[in-house]
This record gives C-alpha cells, sequence and structure tokens, in this order.
C-alpha cells in the first residue's frame, strides 16, 4: 500500500516523514510529566471537538483524529475546495496557529465508484487543495504532511449511498509537537483554550 501512497509533505525542519504512521508515531513524548499533562489537555479538546466532529484519540489519547467527510469541502466529483469549506478549514486551523505546538497529518480518502486510478487522481488532487489551502492561511503550513489513499481502507462497505459518503473523507490528525511539550513542562497548558 505504501507505494500507491502519495505523500505531500510541506513540513521543515527534517521532519519529511515517509508515512502516515511515522507522522503520528513522531515525536514521542519521553517524560511521564509531559506525557500526562498532553493526555489531560488531549482529551479536553477532544470532548470539545467531539460537539461538532466524529472525534478519535490514539497513541494512548495523545493524538486527536478528526474525520470530515469530504463533501463538506468538494462537491461531486470536483477537485477544488468548495465555498463552505473555508469555514471548516477556519475552525481546524486555529490548533495550528501556534507553530510547532502541533504538527498535523491530513488523510484523504476515496470511496470505490471509479476505477483505482480515478479514485487515487481525485484524491490525490484534493488533499493538494486542502494542503494549499493551510499554506496560504495560516503560518503553519511547514507542520503540516499530507497523504492521499484513494480507495484503500474504507471505513464501511461501499454498498450505499451513505457508506460511500463516510468513506470519501479527511481525517485530520493533530500530533503533539515541541512547543506543546515546552508549555507541559512549564504547567502552561491548562492556560490555553
Amino acid at each position: 500500500m505504501i507505494a500507491s501512497v502519495c505523500v505531500f509533505s510541506m513540513m521543515a525542519q527534517g521532519n519529511n516523514y515517509r508515512n502516515l504512521d511515522e507522522a503520528i508515531n513522531s515525536p514521542a513524548i519521553k517524560d511521564n510529566k509531559v506525557r500526562t499533562a498532553v493526555v489531560e489537555y488531549q482529551r479536553n479538546l477532544a470532548n470539545k471537538l467531539a460537539a461538532e466532529y466524529n472525534v478519535n484519540s490514539i497513541r494512548n489519547d495523545e493524538v486527536i483524529v478528526i474525520t470530515i467527510p469530504a463533501d463538506l469541502f468538494f462537491e461531486a466529483n470536483a477537485t477544488s475546495l468548495s465555498r463552505k469549506s473555508d469555514d471548516i478549514l477556519h475552525r481546524i486551523a486555529q490548533f495550528l496557529r501556534v507553530p510547532g505546538f502541533y504538527h498535523a497529518a491530513l488523510a484523504m480518502y476515496h470511496d470505490n465508484t471509479g476505477s483505482p486510478q480515478y479514485c487515487k487522481e481525485v484524491t490525490d488532487k484534493r488533499i493538494r487543495s486542502i494542503a494549499d489551502w493551510f499554506t496560504l492561511n495560516t503560518n503553519s503550513g511547514q507542520y503540516i504532511t499530507s497523504f492521499s489513499f484513494g480507495d484503500k481502507d474504507p471505513i464501511l462497505e461501499n454498498n450505499s449511498i451513505n457508506n460511500r459518503r463516510m468513506n470519501r473523507r479527511l481525517v485530520i490528525y493533530l500530533i503533539p509537537d515541541n512547543v506543546m511539550f515546552d508549555n507541559a513542562k512549564r504547567n502552561l497548558l491548562n492556560k490555553r483554550y
């Protein structure tokens, strides 16, 4: 599967991740006090975000995972962002306003309607549109890595309109980074948001 995944990396400072797993698992939190503060912060934020988005946590609650249907960003078969996407992306961008607090991994998926090549081309172009939006609208573009998976890894069977809609999705991983770790060391995380 790795060979079929396009990575659109915009990371600076040597953080060019080869795959999604590497992006999600880096950097590791080595200090237990920092980890405890980060997990508490991430759990609180995930609970707030869950009121508006489909939210999960991974990496022992260190990483927030937000899943958003692609049709909230794109019209059918389109690869340019729709007007309504701006509002959603601005709400996500607020978490990237402090460079180095988070790094984000963006993953775009499609259903299996059309050939695998078509699905892959659509997700490649869609994730590029979203990554470009973040580059143009935030000062944290260098902390974002994007991945395109085409019709790989469906979350539901592609046997209904609703299931196909859910499989066409953007998954955003909010991964703690060094500025968050520094805030945790100085007991400043509880003063954010």
